[in-house]
């Protein structure tokens, strides 16, 4: 059974850039990252090692960002992403792909997310945000054709290009 600092250290970046790109300020995204793994602590007696960990760590994370757009009144980003998530080589069309990303839906940007910034698979989407592994694959494929669309050809916006260029921009 893996222990509370073990899941920190695997996955406390992922976290904290799912929740930045899921429209939090960095402060907030840091403050709500914390929660998460106090959560976490708290859950732990709960857990079982069937479970997949990711989507557990992500289902906790995903209700803590609900819980404060709830209870603080979402907000949309009015800052660009920073220098925090966007590589220098990729500034320009990382800003382009913020704003693409920002136009979706939530259920189609938090499955994207998900999927490329946690690198989890549809079966534990699905379990991180209760809905069918069918339903997230519909919400991903949705996702990358309004970005193909957003970001346009002369972005080389291919079928291949949008999920391996947001996992570079995101993921760095």
């Amino acid at each position: 059974m893996p222990t509370a600092l073990d899941l920190f250290e695997r996955h406390q970046l992922a976290v904290f850039r799912f929740l930045r790109r899921m429209g939090l300020s960095p402060a907030d995204a840091e403050d709500l990252t914390q929660d998460v793994f106090v959560r976490v602590v708290q859950a732990m007696p709960d857990y079982e090692e069937r479970q997949m960990e990711s989507a557990w760590v992500f289902r906790i994370a995903r209700n803590i960002r609900l819980d404060h757009w709830r209870t603080q009144g979402r907000a949309p980003r009015s800052e660009p992403l920073g220098d925090d998530l966007v590589a220098p080589a990729a500034r320009v069309d990382g800003l382009a792909l913020d704003e693409a990303l920002e136009r979706l839906g939530d259920a189609e940007r938090e499955a994207f997310v998900l999927r490329e910034v946690a690198g989890l698979g549809y079966a534990e989407i699905a379990d991180a945000t209760g809905a069918t592994p069918d339903a997230v694959r519909n919400r991903i494929h949705r996702a990358r054709m309004a970005l193909r669309q957003a970001l346009g050809p002369g972005d080389g916006a291919t079928r291949a290009s949008v999920g391996r260029e947001a996992r570079r921009w995101i993921r760095t």
